[in-house]
């Protein structure tokens, strides 16, 4: 599929795809006159990479967490002085994400209440006008 039909099917712009292709996020197939080509597991990959990216990770963050989640070579460091700071970078952002979650569970927890209170009220409303007009055909 081509980068329009691509972008339909994700929502992301055009211009984010030029994006993430150019961050290595994507990596489409490219015709003789350089036509970006995406398979259908790139619909995939582009809810991944906004839904990681909405998630407040960076592009290098992304990039690594897509290439483990896709069974992708992933260049990790192979000393303990290389793994010490990116450990620690990946536990701070897993912190980070497990506080968003936090926030927006709270927020779920507030919005769906607030739609129980006014389908209560719009129930309630509803069954008084019904009898209204019964009382207004009886009489």
């Amino acid at each position: 599929m081509r980068i329009g039909e691509l972008s339909e099917r994700t929502g992301a712009t055009v211009r984010m795809l030029r994006y993430y292709d150019q961050q290595g996020l994507l990596r489409p197939r490219r015709t003789e006159s350089r036509y970006r080509v995406y398979d259908e597991s790139d619909v995939e990959r582009v809810r991944s990479v906004r839904c990681l990216i909405s998630s407040g990770l960076n592009v290098r963050l992304v990039r690594l967490v897509l290439a483990h989640a896709f069974d992708e070579q992933i260049d990790l460091p192979q000393d303990e002085a290389g793994c010490v700071p990116l450990l620690e970078m990946l536990q701070d952002e897993l912190s980070a994400v497990e506080q968003r979650i936090g926030s927006l569970e709270r927020s779920k927890a507030h919005l769906a209440r607030l739609v129980a209170d006014v389908g209560v009220i719009m129930t309630t409303k509803r069954a008084a006008r019904a009898e209204g007009e019964r009382s207004a055909h009886a009489g």
